[in-house]
């Protein structure tokens, strides 16, 4: 569990992110609204090199996709009356692909993420206040790098 106290640290976590992913990583995010979802969208995509300001929430798209140095497909779930139609968008096209997949809302659709998908928790804690509840299951590895890059993102003791 990482604690954020700022936007800023929220930035610094998905920095963090941004640098152990690999081609083919799924994230599932999960938070009520306004959690900070597509902020730590934003702020992993912007580490990737995607142009500043070019994430915005996908609501009423449903899939955007983004280039930089890996390319960032961003699925919002909210909207979607089921989970049939989140299969219709054919999203496992994109789970083996060559960029990573954000999906915020996953919890909605979570039997049709890949084995091995992460999971991230948000929960707002404060007005600029969040927890962080990062799964990644089958990685250890990742998992440990990671926590070095929070470690010394945030000056934690995780």
């Amino acid at each position: 569990m990482v604690e954020s106290l700022s936007e800023v640290e929220t930035d610094q976590i998905g920095r963090a992110i941004a640098s152990v992913v690999a081609p083919g990583t799924v994230i599932g995010l999960v938070g009520s609204l306004g959690a900070g979802k597509t902020r730590l969208v934003r702020a992993v995509a912007e580490a990737l090199g995607v142009a500043p300001g070019a994430i915005a929430s996908p609501t009423f798209v449903l899939i955007h996709e983004y280039d930089g140095r890996l390319p960032v497909y961003h699925f919002d779930v909210y909207r979607l009356p089921g989970t049939d139609e989140f299969e219709g968008l054919g999203p496992s096209d994109y789970w083996n692909g060559e960029g990573l997949c954000l999906v915020e809302w996953a919890d909605r659709v979570a039997e049709y993420l890949p084995t091995g998908a992460w999971m991230i928790h948000i929960e707002s804690t404060g007005t600029t206040t969040r927890r962080f509840l990062i799964e990644l299951p089958l990685d250890p590895t990742t998992a440990s790098r990671l926590a070095e890059h929070l470690r010394h993102s945030l000056d934690l003791s995780i």
